[in-house]
C-alpha cells in the first residue's frame, strides 16, 4: 500500500504551475493546493498533492514511517 508521504517544494515549474519539483527531481501536481509555494511542506498520495502541512507535522510522519521501515 502506498502511504501519503510529506514532501517539501524547493521550485516551482514556471510553464505548468500546477506541477512542483521537490527533492529528488520529483515532480508533483498542486492543482488541489493552489496556494503552496516554495518551503512548504506537502502531503502528497502517489505525484498528487492533497493538503499543506506544517513542517512539524511532516517531521512527524517522516520519523514514524521510518520506524515502520525498522520493523519489517
Amino acid at each position: 500500500m502506498c502511504l501519503a508521504t510529506p514532501i517539501k517544494i524547493i521550485s516551482k515549474i514556471k510553464s505548468q504551475n500546477s506541477k512542483v519539483l521537490v527533492e529528488g527531481n520529483k515532480e508533483v501536481d498542486i492543482s488541489l493546493v493552489p496556494d503552496a509555494n516554495i518551503g512548504d511542506w506537502l502531503l502528497c498520495h502517489a505525484e498528487l498533492a492533497v493538503q499543506k502541512i506544517t513542517s512539524e507535522q511532516a517531521e512527524e510522519i517522516l520519523s514514524l514511517q521510518k520506524e515502520c521501515h525498522h520493523h519489517h
